[in-house]
């Protein structure tokens, strides 16, 4: 019986993605979970929801593990995306906005760790094989003035350098704090399950964006990845996985 790759994400995850900016383009190219999942001989189980945050991936897939059959699932990805996103339910449906109206950076950057956890005892508890990795930047598009999405921009709301929120004003200081934060948590989290923990160059991890050149991105306006950054990202995450045999 050929197991199940269960993943949740946002825009780069979202095997039905399309452009904002190009909205006749065939994006249709295979996403990452499902070029992961051939690789790996698994059935995929793709999430990902563009313009998800971080409850939604933690949400989508605790709600998943709670209702199906666990042993069909071989392998569980959380792709976590930017900590500012504010996931909410409406008549049943996941919606969100682009910045939580409610707190500040730092209690998005604690909540955030707090899914991290949590989802490592999830997977703990129902003794799933998981991984864990940060998608995008989880914090720096806030920290420099947060511009707006590519929604308004597509839709001539705003320009592409207009800033939504604008930038903290001791940033070095907002660093040291999150860093702090972030650092903390490696007494709790199993980090070797963690790909490009601890999540920031500045401490000696990265995100999965980092990792992708101009050349794996659809255009300098659309930064979402193309049909190769795709494959680079599915490469970068089976390269870390390792030989694996699926049952």
């Amino acid at each position: 019986m050929r197991k199940i790759l269960l993943v949740s994400g946002c825009s780069f995850t979202d095997k039905n993605w399309y452009s904002d900016f190009y909205p006749e383009m065939d994006s249709s190219w295979p996403k990452w979970p499902e070029l992961l999942a051939e690789k790996l001989d698994m059935d995929c189980v793709n999430l990902g929801q563009s313009g998800a945050g971080n409850e939604y991936i933690y949400s989508s897939i605790l709600d998943y593990v709670c209702s199906n059959p666990t042993g069909k699932i071989g392998l569980v990805v959380a792709a976590w995306s930017q900590i500012h996103r504010k996931d909410f339910q409406s008549i049943g449906n996941w919606r969100n906005y682009r910045v939580d109206p409610h707190g500040d950076v730092f209690s998005w950057m604690n909540k955030t760790l707090r899914y991290y956890l949590s989802f490592q005892i999830l997977m703990e508890k129902y003794n799933l094989d998981y991984r864990q990795v940060q998608m995008l930047d989880p914090f720096n598009d806030y920290l420099n003035g947060l511009k707006y999405g590519d929604g308004d921009v597509a839709a001539g709301r705003a320009q592409s350098n207009d800033i939504m929120f604008t930038p903290i004003k001791d940033k070095p200081k907002a660093e040291k704090q999150l860093f702090s934060n972030i650092l903390w948590y490696e007494n709790v989290l199993n980090t070797e399950k963690f790909l490009g923990w601890p999540i920031n160059p500045k401490i000696g991890g990265y995100f999965i964006n980092r990792k992708l050149d101009q050349s794996l991105k659809v255009s300098e306006l659309d930064g979402h990845p193309n049909k190769a950054g795709q494959i680079k990202i599915m490469e970068l995450l089976y390269d870390w996985l390792g030989p694996r045999v699926s049952s």
